[in-house]
């Protein structure tokens, strides 16, 4: 199997594929080996992933990383079973001959496995390895690039490649980044409480006045730490936790547009069909039709 040896800066990634795949109770999926580099984050739902000689329980939030030819199963929880965003690159492109839409990404059996169909492996000068698992902070801006990849590959407009190859290159570099000095990210407690509650909640508001009262502060320096750590406010932060799931809700279910709205909290259809396309650029029904093919 190719390795190459590279600097950093001498990416050339191209995308071959990017999905949402939403698992059934207790599938198993695996054992198998990739032909490219798979990155695999988890946004909802729990489970079981194997990277070679090592497990791990995942869970939301996971984001695994797995070489060209390293063997992997997933095997998704019977309760709450978990949803992968899976981004499939050659780090190194051209190193495999496995077009954009290739169907056969991996492979089953290793004695069929083809080494000539292998994408290069990349070991980085710099010493640069990337973590095999690591788990996200919340709502990092380098994973919104990461999930613009899935979003737009689907689309077929002119230079649309050179937009994934952007968007994608613009997370691994950040998630690397963030990965050698993860120590220098300090967090205050109480906000990571609250944040935790807001990405729970579908409730109308952020509750500010609660919080400060139970951390004993003012409502201006709780403003202060949360928007110091997320680089919002609560209420806006909120906002997005709620259209969030209202994505996830139209890629992933049948649920009937008015019903998400309602559900996470929205006064109205028409205030969440207004926040949805002005946060995502596209209107609730055509952007579940991208993923779902249906409005």
């Amino acid at each position: 199997m190719k390795t190459s040896t590279v600097d950093l800066s001498e990416l050339r990634s191209r995308i071959l594929s990017a999905n949402f795949y939403p698992f059934k109770p207790g599938q198993l999926v695996g054992p198998r080996l990739p032909y490219v580099h798979l990155f695999v984050y988890i946004p909802a739902g729990k489970g079981r992933v194997a990277i070679g000689e090592q497990s791990w329980a995942a869970e939301q939030g996971d984001l695994f990383y797995i070489a060209p030819g390293v063997t992997h199963t997933f095997a998704a929880d019977p309760h709450d079973p978990m949803v992968h965003a899976s981004v499939y690159v050659d780090l190194l492109s051209p190193s495999t001959p496995k077009l954009k839409g290739d169907g056969k990404l991996n492979c089953y059996y290793t004695s069929e496995y083809e080494l000539q169909l292998c994408a290069a492996k990349v070991e980085f000068s710099e010493g640069i390895t990337i973590p095999v698992q690591i788990r996200v902070p919340h709502n990092v801006s380098w994973m919104e690039s990461f999930l613009t990849v899935i979003e737009t590959y689907p689309e077929q407009s002119l230079g649309n490649d050179l937009l994934l190859r952007a968007h994608f290159e613009s997370f691994l570099i950040r998630y690397i980044q963030y990965s050698l000095k993860p120590q220098n990210s300090v967090h205050d407690p109480r906000i990571e409480k609250m944040i935790e509650s807001l990405e729970l909640a579908d409730s109308a508001n952020a509750g500010v006045t609660e919080w400060a009262q139970r951390f004993g502060i003012s409502t201006a320096y709780l403003y202060e730490l949360f928007r110091k750590q997320t680089g919002t406010s609560p209420q806006n932060y909120l906002l997005q936790c709620k259209l969030d799931k209202a994505k996830a809700y139209l890629r992933e279910t049948n649920m009937p547009v008015t019903e998400i709205a309602y559900k996470l909290g929205f006064s109205s259809l028409h205030y969440f069909a207004r926040q949805f396309s002005k946060y995502v650029q596209e209107p609730a029904s055509k952007y579940r039709q991208r993923f779902r093919g249906f409005g």
